[in-house]
């Protein structure tokens, strides 16, 4: 069976998931499945991308080979200048909003006011929603982790999914990955954080 997630409103300057899963099935039959979704999507000019299930997990660090780079921004207004660049200017899609932990960003914590779980025996802190975006080229992932005070943790990582090999693709999130981390040094400068 196939799903699509989506909201109650309808945006297309959004991303959805389609999920395809099955009980039992033969190699030749999904293979047909995958190519009539691939043409019924070009056939309506949709962009069909491959996203790795690590995109929507809670914890970012769940898989050792897509180590994400995390960049702690501590004024709200870089954060809130950086979320309306993404999708102005520097081409991104709004994604979804996940439920994120921010206990396995221990090097980045300092100076951030996450709320402690009050159920916690450690002073963990609790589950936060982030925004995440994902690149119109489906190279690179950014989600915000945003604390109490509206600074955020930005957490960065590769769709090696879609960039399989693919040294061109891997130039453009080299490019793209450095104009956000330019845009982010720069606004903070002008910030004086």
């Amino acid at each position: 069976w196939c799903e699509i997630v989506h909201d109650s409103n309808c945006d297309t300057r959004r991303t959805f998931r389609i999920t395809i899963q099955w009980l039992v099935a033969i190699g030749s039959k999904i293979d047909q499945q995958s190519q009539l979704l691939h043409r019924r999507c070009a056939q309506y000019g949709l962009n069909l991308i491959r996203v790795p299930n690590y995109s929507s997990l809670r914890l970012c660090f769940m898989n050792p080979y897509a180590v994400p780079i995390t960049i702690p921004v501590r004024d709200k207004s870089c954060v809130n200048s950086l979320e309306e660049a993404l999708t102005n200017d520097f081409d991104f899609v709004y994604d979804d909003c996940h439920m994120a932990d921010p206990n396995e960003l221990v090097d980045c914590l300092d100076g951030f006011d996450f709320i402690v779980n009050r159920w916690s025996m450690n002073k963990r802190k609790k589950f936060v929603p982030a925004k995440q975006y994902l690149h119109r080229t489906g190279t690179l992932f950014i989600r915000l982790l945003r604390d109490a005070q509206g600074k955020a943790i930005v957490i960065i990582y590769l769709n090696n999914l879609q960039i399989a090999g693919d040294a061109q693709l891997l130039e453009c999130a080299r490019t793209i990955f450095n104009d956000v981390e330019h845009f982010i040094t720069e606004e903070c400068k002008k910030a004086g954080c």
